[in-house]
C-alpha cells in the first residue's frame, strides 16, 4: 500500500448564491423564488434578477444563469 495513492488537488467549492437566498428566505416566499427560477419560459435569467432586486433580493443574473445550467455547487 503507498501512502500518496489518494493524493489530489483540493478541490474548491463555492456556495451557490441561488441555494443561499433560498434558504433564507420563509418557507412562502422560497417557493415562489425556487418556482420562478425553474421557470425559464416565463423568467429571462436577467429580467428575474431585476424583479428580484426592485424588491432587495439580491442575485445577479450570471448566478440565476450558473445555476439554471446546473454548473453550481447544487449539481
Amino acid at each position: 500500500m503507498f501512502m500518496l495513492e489518494d493524493l489530489a488537488p483540493k478541490v474548491q467549492v463555492y456556495s451557490c448564491r441561488v441555494r443561499t437566498v433560498g434558504e433564507a428566505l420563509d418557507s412562502k416566499d422560497r417557493n415562489i423564488f425556487m418556482d420562478a427560477i425553474g421557470n425559464n419560459l416565463a423568467w429571462s435569467n436577467n429580467g428575474l434578477a431585476e424583479a428580484l432586486a426592485k424588491r432587495g433580493v439580491k442575485v445577479s443574473e450570471k448566478s440565476i444563469r450558473t445555476h439554471r445550467r446546473g454548473e453550481c455547487s447544487c449539481a
